[in-house]
C-alpha cells in the first residue's frame, strides 16, 4: 500500500472525506505458513457471525439487519484495493517476480442472519466483541465538537485558533493513524502553527 501510493493519498484528494475517515484501518496478520484468518475461516471453525449489536432486552441481544450488506461492501473495497495493487505491479513491470493475482472467496453470510440471540439459554460459550474504538474527549472542555461529538477540523487545524489535532484516522493522509503517518502530519501542522504564531 505504501509503494502503490495509497497511504500518501491526501484528505483533499478523496471524494468524501467524512466517509473515508469512517473506514477502519487495515488489520494484517503474519505467520510462517501465510495462513489467512478471515471471517470465512472463523465461520468454518464454528464462529457464528451476527450483525451490529444495537441493544439488550430481557436477556435477548438485538442486532441490526445490515450484516450481509457490510460484508459485501468490505469484499468490494478489498477487491478494489487488490486490483489497484495488481495494476501497479504490471505498471512497474514486476509481474514476473510475484505469484499470479489471488482473490479471496466472498464472505459467507447466512441468508437471514439472526436479529436476536437469547443470551440466557446457555447455548453460548464465548462472545467476541469486534467493536473498534472511539476517542474519549470528556477531558476537553472547548466548544469544538460537531453534533456527533467529533472534533471539527480541517486536516488537523481545529475550529479554534491555535488548537490542533493529530493521530486520528485520515487526518491529512490515509496513513495518518499509523505511527509513520503521524510524522508527516506533524510536519505539516508545525508549519501551520509557526505561521499562526508569527502572525
Amino acid at each position: 500500500m505504501q509503494a502503490v501510493g495509497l497511504l500518501d493519498e491526501g484528505y483533499k484528494e478523496v471524494d468524501d472525506i467524512k466517509r473515508a475517515r469512517k473506514v477502519s484501518s487495515p488489520q494484517l496478520i503474519g505467520s510462517p505458513e501465510h495462513a489467512s484468518l478471515g471471517l470465512n475461516e472463523l465461520t468454518k471453525s464454528g464462529v457464528k457471525l451476527v450483525g451490529r449489536y444495537v441493544g439488550l432486552r430481557e436477556g435477548v441481544a438485538q442486532f441490526s439487519g445490515s450484516l450481509r450488506n457490510h460484508c459485501a461492501l468490505a469484499d468490494l473495497k478489498m477487491n478494489r484495493l487488490l486490483k489497484r495493487i495488481d495494476e501497479w505491479v504490471l505498471e512497474e513491470d514486476l509481474a514476473s517476480g510475484v505469484p499470479e493475482p489471488h482473490r479471496f472467496d466472498p464472505t459467507q453470510v447466512e441468508e437471514s442472519p439472526p436479529l436476536e440471540i437469547n443470551l440466557a439459554n446457555g447455548d453460548i460459550g464465548t462472545i467476541l466483541w469486534a467493536t473498534g474504538f472511539h476517542p474519549d474527549y470528556d477531558w476537553l472542555h472547548v466548544p469544538v465538537f460537531d453534533r456527533k461529538g467529533r472534533i471539527r477540523h480541517d486536516g488537523g487545524v481545529v475550529d479554534a485558533p491555535g488548537m490542533y489535532l493529530l493521530g486520528v484516522n485520515f487526518l491529512r493522509r490515509r496513513k495518518s493513524s499509523f505511527i509513520h503517518g503521524a510524522e508527516d502530519d506533524a510536519n505539516d501542522l508545525s508549519d501551520h502553527l509557526a505561521a499562526y504564531l508569527a502572525a
